[in-house]
């Protein structure tokens, strides 16, 4: 699998520099290799990518600002200035900011040149949004950027799935607000109201409820489990652990008897949660308690990705069974509301929610992998010179 990866990323970066050379298919690529080599060491094992073979392993410090613990990459054995500063917002993985995969992504950046910091965020690690998470990005991107010689380029942030909702609350908080430089973000979400619809509910007729891929079902129980407060479910945990356990097993089981011993408004929110008919969706939410919208609606983007003219990049997969494609067109046409506001937005088939995916060969692969490589360049471009 992962030597047929290495022959479409050979024939793309074939393709993209043949495009680049004939006709203006993409924009300006600046960093066409680096691009290459990145996407060559997310796609391979760390171990054998060409940036292990090629450069120094860098140096990781652990370093603890206002409390907040995180892991400082920065390049190895070299005492230049880095080429760039980025803050890596972890996703929802109890594992943190040690999650291999950001940590082997962080990695790759040093190596390439980059200072990188990823802070622990205690929300993230238990599945939940958690404003305090807002907080600790705000405050170590403002550490991060303290660090910055003059020369270096301001920092920006990358945002994994649902880490990318406080990574943009962030970006917009007064102590940080003009200061950052670009921002990246993969599987983002745009409301939590369209992630419930598209989880919860199977679609109309053949169509996904909300454009995207098919919803995976676990995942609106396991929304449930760890954002009971969130939905107004606190005192409840233990009915509704055990709901969620039954419908993991089985998602056609009865909880009649359990849904019972919830108040009220418990109810409803299951009702919510057990509806596969995205026309009654409208009715279903609004009828929910309206402390409980206005929880799920204070982590809305809306508004939010206006209040920042930086550059911004996104990324998303068509098929996300998790959060829709279409939340990652919802964010880049409020972002490109600002008057020259660079904003990119790249939809492919290859990636799942934040992996990649298992796709045949084929050309329209290989045209969307060379148009990832230009992204990746564009966005290598943002990260050095902003």
């Amino acid at each position: 699998m992962r030597r047929k990866w290495l022959w479409v990323l050979a024939a793309a970066a074939f393709l993209l520099v043949l495009s680049a050379l004939l006709r203006p298919l993409y924009p300006p690529l600046r960093h066409p290799l680096d691009a290459l080599l990145l996407a060559q060491s997310l796609l391979a094992k760390e171990e054998k990518s060409w940036l292990a073979r090629w450069t120094l392993p860098p140096e990781r410090r652990e370093e603890t600002p206002g409390d907040v613990p995180l892991d400082f990459y920065i390049p190895g054995g070299s005492d230049e200035p880095p080429r760039g500063c980025i803050l890596l917002a972890h996703g929802m993985t109890d594992a943190g900011r040690r999650d291999a995969r950001l940590a082997a992504f962080a990695r790759s950046l040093a190596r390439l040149g980059f200072a990188v910091a990823a802070p622990d965020l205690p929300g993230m690690r238990r599945f939940r949004p958690d404003v305090r998470d807002v907080a600790r990005l705000a405050s170590t991107f403002a550490w991060l950027d303290g660090r910055r010689p003059p020369s270096v380029p301001r920092c920006g942030l990358f945002g994994l799935s649902f880490s990318a909702g406080p990574a943009f609350l962030a970006a917009a908080r007064p102590e940080v607000a003009g200061r950052v430089g670009y921002m990246i973000a993969v599987g983002a979400y745009y409301d939590l109201r369209e992630v419930l619809l598209h989880l919860t509910t199977s679609g109309r007729g053949h169509e996904p409820a909300f454009p995207g891929g098919p919803p995976l079902w676990t995942g609106k129980w396991l929304f449930l489990r760890y954002n009971a407060d969130l939905l107004g479910l606190d005192g409840h945990e233990a009915e509704v652990e055990a709901i969620v356990r039954r419908k993991l097993a089985d998602e056609k089981a009865d909880i009649a008897s359990l849904v019972s011993r919830l108040p009220e408004e418990g109810r409803g929110v299951l009702a919510l949660m057990e509806n596969t008919d995205a026309a009654l969706f409208d009715a279903i939410y609004r009828s929910q308690p309206p402390a409980m919208r206005q929880r799920l609606e204070a982590w809305s983007l809306e508004g939010v990705v206006r209040r920042g003219g930086y550059p911004l990049f996104l990324i998303h997969g068509r098929g996300d069974p998790l959060v829709p494609f279409s939340a990652g067109v919802h964010l880049a046409r409020e972002a490109r509301e600002v008057p020259g506001r660079k904003v990119r937005l790249l939809i492919v088939e290859a990636l799942g929610h934040v992996d990649a995916s298992k796709t045949p060969f084929s050309v329209r692969k290989l045209g969307e992998t060379a148009q990832l490589l230009g992204f990746l360049s564009e966005a290598l471009s943002a990260m050095e010179k902003n």
